[in-house]
């Protein structure tokens, strides 16, 4: 059976609710501060796995509470952890996150354990790559190992989906053939350069990601959908409007489901349809991990839309 890699960054998320995101040099009062089990790679590991992938982490994570707490919900949420490290010099990631009572937020990553995740680390994980249909990773890791991977996934035939976040021009001189290229419309503004404001701004800076080997590049723009661009074609898929509670985490629930449905042989358009709805029903909950939608969910809400 093939398998899902994820290759990504962990974390422990606090979320500090506050009436508004403030400004920069403004203090204003927490209405309150919460836990979530968090990270990047982590929340698009469990988003897959939860709309049925068959999905294997690898990572690094702090010895203490917070890296054993991660671990566990992995676990009780069907992912193999396996490919999970325990490292003995630095402690698990947290995450900063202000949430406004209108559902926007703004994020601060300490990379911690994350930041230690090596290319030997992954070498010494190589097994996990054999049988692989699709790899999902972000940027909360070393570029190093990003890169290593993204070479192993060519050279294994493997569909590598990148989310540059947070971006780094760097890794544009390793797109070639990188499967699908996920940002959202600031990282895709940062990584190309360019002043995005209306959609050929978004057409045209998507096509500066193919012409450094992409193969396909869709830009999620919030409120408004997502656009998809590849060689052949490109199309907007409009966002599915829900009442939002938090944002955290949409993004990744976006990423994990397109995965999933291209794991399972739906076509592009479709593979964006349903992460599209998987996605809005995250933002009605709160939380990174623990708003991520089941398969059963999304399928009635698409029945029921």
């Amino acid at each position: 059976m093939g398998k899902i890699i994820v290759v990504g960054s962990m974390n422990m998320d606090i979320v500090i609710k506050v009436p508004y995101i403030p400004a920069v040099g403004e203090t204003i009062l927490a209405d309150e501060v919460v836990f979530f089990h968090g990270g990047k790679g982590a929340n698009q590991a469990i988003a897959a796995a939860r709309l049925g992938g068959n999905v294997h982490m690898i990572g690094k994570v702090g010895k203490d509470e917070y890296g054993n707490s991660l671990v566990r919900n992995l676990k009780d949420n069907n992912v193999n952890t396996g490919g999970i490290l325990f490292d003995d010099a630095f402690p698990t990631g947290t995450a900063y996150i202000n949430v406004s009572r209108s559902g926007e937020n703004n994020i601060v990553v300490n990379q911690g354990a994350n930041g230690n995740l090596s290319v030997q680390d992954i070498k010494n994980n190589s097994g996990l790559f054999e049988a692989g249909d699709i790899c999902i990773m972000q940027l909360e890791i070393p570029v190093e190992t990003v890169k290593y991977v993204i070479d192993l996934c060519s050279e294994k035939g493997i569909k590598l989906v990148l989310n540059p976040a947070p971006a780094n021009v760097t890794i544009n001189d390793y797109l070639k053939d990188v499967y699908a290229v996920i940002p959202n419309e600031i990282e895709l503004s940062i990584l190309t350069g360019s002043k995005i404001t209306n959609h050929d701004d978004l057409l045209t800076s998507s096509q500066k990601l193919l012409e450094k080997g992409a193969v396909n590049v869709i830009t999620t723009i919030g409120e408004r959908g997502s656009i998809f661009v590849n060689k052949d074609t490109s199309f907007i898929t409009d966002a599915v409007p829900v009442e939002r509670k938090d944002t955290t985490a949409a993004g990744d629930t976006f990423i994990g489901a397109f995965c999933v449905a291209v794991y399972e042989g739906k076509t592009i358009k479709e593979a964006i349809k349903f992460a599209t709805y998987a996605s809005a029903l995250t933002v009605t909950k709160e939380g990174a991990q623990e708003s991520l939608p089941t398969r059963e969910e999304v399928e009635a809400f698409i029945r029921n839309s």
